[in-house]
């Protein structure tokens, strides 16, 4: 239900930034943050942007799960690839449906990977990262990752605005997209059918632990 309602709020968003007020709003603010570049932040903001790539998306999406399969962890793997898979389906059927101009391009300093505005792909992407990091990290890092992910997240999507191309609801877009897809992963991961199966994989794994330490004990004793 959350997941289907910040869908709803996304369209909304992506509907209302069309409009010629809020596209004048918007070129106005991007035109205020071109004021402000200098060589030092145009660096940080196309190493952002690199950070947060589809490409980076897409192997992480595909290598972290297998890593974490390997390692038994079938949850965290799962949960791993439909959220940040989740996050870039999300982000693609939003800009299909959506349709958004990019800012106009005397704003550009680097050429925009399409010409879909909204949302923001690269910030549902940094922002899913960030929210994969939380998940896997333990609970004493968990403050930690808490406000590094928000700080990558909040700071690609600023990258975005600065390169002049993406607009603010584009981004806010593009965080929403990564929490409707999380929400949605929470979701999957809580169906009996998934839950037991995923327990099932799990199972084995901790019998075979248990003997094998058993068998030590005999062994040592």
């Amino acid at each position: 239900m959350g997941s289907l309602l910040l869908m709803a709020v996304l369209a909304a968003v992506g509907l209302a930034a069309k409009t010629p007020q809020v596209t004048r709003a918007d070129v106005a603010l991007n035109e205020d943050v071109a004021g402000i570049r200098n060589g030092g932040l145009t660096v940080l903001a196309k190493a952002a942007t690199a950070a947060a790539s589809s490409t980076v998306g897409v192997a992480l999406a595909l290598l972290i799960p297998v890593l974490l399969w390997l390692v038994r962890r079938y949850q965290q793997a799962v949960r791993t690839l439909l959220l940040l898979g989740g996050a870039m389906a999300v982000t693609f059927a939003a800009k299909l449906s959506i349709h958004e101009h990019r800012p106009p391009k005397r704003l550009w300093l680097i050429p925009p990977d399409n010409p879909h505005s909204f949302p923001s792909g690269h910030t549902a992407i940094a922002t899913a990262v960030a929210m994969t990091a939380f998940f896997l990290a333990g609970r004493r890092w968990r403050p930690l990752v808490l406000v590094l992910g928000a700080v990558f997240a909040a700071g690609t999507g600023f990258a975005r605005i600065y390169l002049g191309v993406h607009y603010l609801p584009d981004v806010i877009a593009g965080a929403l997209a990564a929490a409707s897809a999380g929400l949605m992963t929470a979701g999957l991961l809580s169906l009996p059918p998934v839950r037991t199966r995923l327990d099932a994989l799990q199972r084995p794994g901790r019998h075979r632990r248990t003997r094998t330490g058993a068998s030590r004990t005999r062994t040592g004793t």
